[in-house]
C-alpha cells in the first residue's frame, strides 16, 4: 500500500509541477523588462499596459511580476519561452521532492502543505537564479500555507508567529545597516526577507533558523565552487539557497535541532 501512496505523490508532484511551466516564460519576461526598457517605452500599448501602471514609487511589473505576466502574456513580445525543454525535468524533480515529505509526515496536513511549499520553493529558486528576483506572489503563497497550518494547529501558534519574525527581522536589520555602510546598495534582497518571513510562519521559529543556517551553508559551498570554476561572480542570488535550506528543514530540521541540543547538553 505504501508504494501506491508513494506513486501517487510522485505523479501528483509531476502534474503540479507542470502547472508552473510558465516560469520559463516569466524568466524571459523579467529579463527583457529589465534589460530592454526602451522597447517598452516605444510600445504602442504602453499607455494601457498594466505592467507600467504606478504603485507608489514602483509599478506593477516590479511589485507583482507573476500577476503582471499572466495579464499581459498574450500581447507582450517578452513572454515567449526559451527553455521549455526543461519543463519535464523540473516537473519530475518536483514529484521526487514530494516523496520524502510523505515518508516523513505520512498522510497529514503537514505533508500537503509542505509539498505545495516545495513546489513554490523550486520555482522561487529557478526564477531567482536566472533573474535575481523573487516574485512576491510565490512568497504570498507560502504565507497562506502558513496561515492554514496556523489555523489547524493553534496549539503551536506562538512558535509559528515568532517564526514570522525570527529570521526576517534579522535580515531586515542586516540590510538596513549594510545599506548605510554601502551608501544605498542593498545587501539582502527584499524577496529573500519576505521568503524567510513566510517560511517562518509555516515552519515555526526553530525550523526557520535551521532553514536559514542550511541556506547559508549551501550558498557558501556551492557559490564558492561556482566561482572556483570561473562561471560566476561574487554577486549571488540568495533565494535558491534559502529555498534549499527551507526544504532541508522540512525534511530533517527536527533531527538537526535535537542533534544540536544534544551536543550542547540541553
Amino acid at each position: 500500500m505504501i508504494w501506491l501512496y508513494i506513486a501517487g505523490f510522485l505523479v501528483s508532484g509531476i502534474l503540479i509541477g507542470i502547472v508552473f511551466r510558465h516560469s520559463f516564460d516569466l524568466i524571459t519576461y523579467i529579463r527583457k523588462m529589465d534589460e530592454d526598457e526602451e522597447v517598452c517605452d516605444s510600445c504602442q500599448g504602453r499607455e494601457t499596459c498594466i505592467a507600467m501602471r504606478p504603485i507608489g514609487k514602483s509599478n506593477w511589473v516590479t511589485e507583482f511580476t507573476y500577476t503582471t505576466y499572466r495579464l499581459v502574456r498574450k500581447d507582450c513580445m517578452y513572454t515567449k519561452a526559451q527553455n521549455g525543454r526543461y519543463i519535464w525535468i523540473l516537473a519530475v524533480l518536483n514529484g521526487i521532492c514530494y516523496v520524502p515529505l510523505y515518508l516523513i509526515y505520512g498522510m497529514s496536513l503537514e505533508t500537503v502543505l509542505f509539498c505545495l511549499c516545495t513546489t513554490a520553493l523550486l520555482y522561487i529558486g529557478l526564477v531567482d537564479w536566472n533573474t535575481q528576483y523573487i516574485p512576491i506572489e510565490f512568497n504570498i503563497f507560502i504565507f497562506v500555507l502558513g496561515l492554514i497550518r496556523l489555523c489547524f494547529r493553534l496549539e503551536n501558534w506562538k512558535e509559528q508567529v515568532v517564526g514570522l519574525f525570527a529570521v526576517s527581522v534579522f535580515l531586515l536589520l542586516l540590510d538596513w545597516v549594510g545599506t548605510r555602510l554601502r551608501e544605498g546598495e542593498h545587501i539582502v534582497g527584499g524577496g529573500d526577507i519576505k521568503l524567510m518571513a513566510a517560511a517562518g510562519l509555516l515552519l515555526g521559529w526553530k525550523l526557520n533558523i535551521v532553514a536559514f543556517m542550511m541556506g547559508c551553508i549551501c550558498g557558501s559551498i556551492i557559490h564558492l565552487i561556482i566561482m572556483k570554476i570561473g562561471k560566476g561572480g561574487h554577486r549571488l542570488a540568495f533565494g535558491p539557497y534559502l529555498a534549499m535550506g527551507v526544504y532541508i528543514a522540512m525534511i530533517c530540521g527536527e533531527q538537526l535541532v535535537s542533534w544540536y541540543l544534544g551536543i550542547m547538553g540541553l
